[in-house]
């Protein structure tokens, strides 16, 4: 279950070719299932309010079932998160190409797990690649991870962190894979796009990324 922007969306893909791949079958998150995983937003307070809501919801409808949350609303407020005594796996919004092992470790161990990593200035970009799509023609690309506007309103740089760049290298040979598989139409999303390439200094913009 999917909270929030297209950048959540687009992780949650990648999530599900994941478990896929491992074995698990994908059902809709309104489905009895022995495995549910949540990635999770705070922009708003709906938002957090949602993801209870979500939480109690797969709770009565499978009882015994694994609940794992990730994404923003664990990051950005952790002590809350683990206040949710439902939830057997916290994952932060940093890790989440490790929610698969998290699950696999619980379903081995049985113990709580709770993984969240504080941001820092050197974190680096966290590469996640979907090569599947629903859609036919048009695929997406995550390119930045991250803001430091810090407005006073926002959340957001707290849950997401300093700004991250995809490496423009890494952005084409994304780009030319999926144009091989027949995608006719690549959409690149991040947190705050046009901050692409801000942290290297060296003058990189996002204009030279859509060039390349």
């Amino acid at each position: 279950y999917t909270l929030g922007c297209k950048v959540n969306q687009y992780e949650t893909q990648i999530l599900i070719q994941q478990f896929s791949a491992y074995g698990y079958d994908i059902v809709d998150s309104s489905d009895a299932a022995d495995v549910y995983v949540i990635n999770s937003c705070t922009v708003t307070a709906s938002g957090d309010k949602k993801t209870r809501q979500i939480i109690h919801r797969m709770k009565r409808t499978s009882p015994g079932a694994v609940i794992a949350l990730t994404g923003c609303f664990p990051q950005a407020f952790p002590e809350e998160a683990e206040k949710l005594e439902e939830v057997d796996i916290l994952v932060g919004a940093g890790e989440k190409k490790k929610v698969l092992e998290y699950v696999n470790r619980f379903l081995k161990e049985g113990k709580r797990i709770v993984e969240i990593t504080p941001h820092t200035k050197e974190e680096r970009f966290e590469a996640m690649h979907a090569d599947s799509f629903l859609e036919r023609t048009r695929a997406f690309v995550k390119i930045q991870d991250g803001c430091e506007h810090y407005c006073s309103y926002c959340i957001i740089p707290y849950a997401r962190g300093r700004v991250r760049s995809m490496p423009l290298q890494a952005a084409v040979e994304q780009a030319k894979g999926l144009a091989a598989e027949g995608y006719r139409e690549i959409v690149i999303n991040g947190i705050e796009i046009s901050s692409w390439g801000w942290e290297w200094k060296d003058g990189s913009c996002l204009r030279q990324l859509l060039a390349a």
